[in-house]
């Protein structure tokens, strides 16, 4: 059984009404527990919309979408579902409630009920897990873009979520933000086996996915290993989307005679590739 499975999943804004809009189209597709997917896709390509169904904060107009079995149309798995399935917005100062960072923490697991020495358990564990624990006092408005998304993810863990899903959650962010947030949860995946979700702009992060969805006007349009999907620049480009740098150089590189390897993903595989073929 997947961990998520979604069977034609179609969804509808203002439905009947002037401003009817259909932001997700037939879409079909199963994520296993511990994998990382990325979500590619221009904007308006039904990204957060479908996003938003995979912890129940959107309903199917038609088709469903299931976690561990459990429906989100069924209002008594909703709430299992939201623990399942925790949510880092765009946003840093969207998400957090509360005038101290391990207040905001708790504030989960304070509404699941936890017992306060869990609760307290629970907080000091999902802290130290995105390297936040020093910052426990600390008021949420002192701390940085990164740090703040940090704070959200541990608030995600206090409440024991097997699936993380990244909306765009690096988009705000410096790159030294970028870095320290993407850090943490490839760390969390690879250590916990925490099913990892990124929708993400930036191609670096979704190279790194097990595995990539691309969206387009409401319908998925591609699904495979980074290698696969990057692999062709040109329709890439033809979605309104980049590839990683070193995939468009070796592209170039290829147009321009190059006999180059097609799974090239990173600048170390450039390198490695160009040094094989051409260092003596």
């Amino acid at each position: 059984m997947a961990f998520i499975e979604v069977n034609n999943l179609t969804h509808i804004y203002s439905q009947g009404t002037e401003q009817e809009f259909c932001a997700l189209r037939d879409v079909s597709f199963k994520i296993e527990q511990g994998e990382f997917v990325a979500i590619l896709g221009a904007n308006g390509s039904g990204k957060s919309t479908l996003a938003r169904h995979l912890n129940g904060l959107l309903l199917p107009t038609e088709g469903s979408c299931q976690i561990q079995n459990l429906d989100t149309c069924n209002p008594q798995d909703v709430w299992q579902i939201r623990r399942q399935v925790g949510m880092v917005f765009q946003n840093p100062d969207n998400q957090l409630i509360a005038g101290v960072v391990e207040d905001d923490v708790a504030f989960g697991p304070e509404n699941l009920g936890m017992e306060p020495a869990k609760i307290r358990q629970q907080v000091t564990e999902s802290l130290k897990a995105v390297g936040m624990e020093n910052f426990r006092k600390f008021a949420p408005h002192l701390l940085s873009g990164g740090q703040k998304q940090r704070v959200a993810i541990a608030g995600a863990l206090a409440m024991n979520t097997n699936c993380l899903i990244l909306d765009e959650a690096t988009a705000m962010l410096d790159p030294q933000g970028r870095k320290e947030v993407m850090a943490t949860v490839e760390r969390l995946h690879q250590e916990r086996g925490l099913t990892l979700i990124v929708i993400t702009h930036f191609m670096d992060e979704a190279a790194k996915a097990d595995r990539v969805l691309v969206m387009e006007k409401g319908q998925l349009v591609q699904s495979g290993k980074p290698q696969e999907i990057f692999a062709d620049a040109p329709r890439m480009h033809k979605l309104g989307l980049a590839v990683p740098l070193a995939v468009e150089l070796a592209w170039q590189l290829r147009q321009g005679g190059l006999q180059l390897p097609h799974d090239i993903l990173s600048a170390d595989d450039l390198i490695a590739a160009l040094e094989a073929r051409y260092v003596h």
